[in-house]
């Protein structure tokens, strides 16, 4: 697997707008501060060296048709690492004319929507798994050591979940394989932090035109 580093792929973007070109700068400027954080946290975690990236995740579920299928960030011997970058959000233009830039938060704990991603993983390899939350300036890194939701037993316990949302895709996708059908069977969340895509600005009134919003 060849491997581009994230500062080429970064370099090879091209903004559209002002607006993108800004964020597009400044997205450059802490990459390098992430990146060592990153490696930090990854220093900090038992077994961290034998780590190799993208490794392929997939398990068969009874009562689903296909397996469930994803990719783990590091995947060690006895170790599952999956990384979450938080990114910065844009305050106000100062008198100088310059940007002020807020360091994304990092949670106090796990969000449900990466414990369902690392519970996947564990049903897979049943080994350790660390949570990394990253910014420009900081890391917090989530353990069965420090946080009770990535213990073995409550990991079991959160199983069915993943197995409730493959049958409930399954079940629509015998309904049709129509968008324009399948809207009809989902109430949409927009609320959710998915709909913010700041590739498209027009992703999320578009999403909600296709909804009849």
């Amino acid at each position: 697997m060849m491997f581009v580093s994230v500062q080429e792929k970064l370099d090879k973007l091209v903004a559209l707008t002002p607006d993108d070109q800004e964020k597009l700068s400044h997205y450059k400027s802490i990459v390098p501060s992430m990146i060592a954080n990153c490696h930090k946290a990854h220093q900090s975690i038992p077994g961290w060296e034998s780590c190799k990236p993208e490794i392929e995740a997939f398990k068969w579920f009874d009562g689903i048709n296909i397996p469930v299928h994803g990719y783990i960030d590091l995947k060690g011997d006895k170790v599952i690492i999956e990384d979450k970058c938080k990114m910065p959000r844009r305050g106000i233009v100062k008198k100088d004319g310059t940007r002020s830039w807020f360091p994304g938060k990092l949670p106090d704990k796990p969000s449900p929507y990466n414990l369902l991603q690392i519970d996947f993983y564990w049903s897979v390899f049943e080994v350790p798994v660390y949570l990394c939350y990253v910014n420009e300036k900081e890391f917090r890194v989530y353990h069965a050591d420090n946080c009770d939701e990535l213990k073995p037993e409550n990991i079991k316990k959160r199983i069915p979940r993943i197995i409730q949302r493959a049958k409930v895709r399954q079940n629509l996708m015998k309904i049709s394989n129509d968008p324009k059908v399948l809207k009809d069977y989902i109430q949409p969340d927009f609320t959710h932090m998915f709909w913010n895509n700041d590739a498209d600005e027009n992703y999320l009134n578009n999403a909600k035109k296709f909804w009849g919003y």
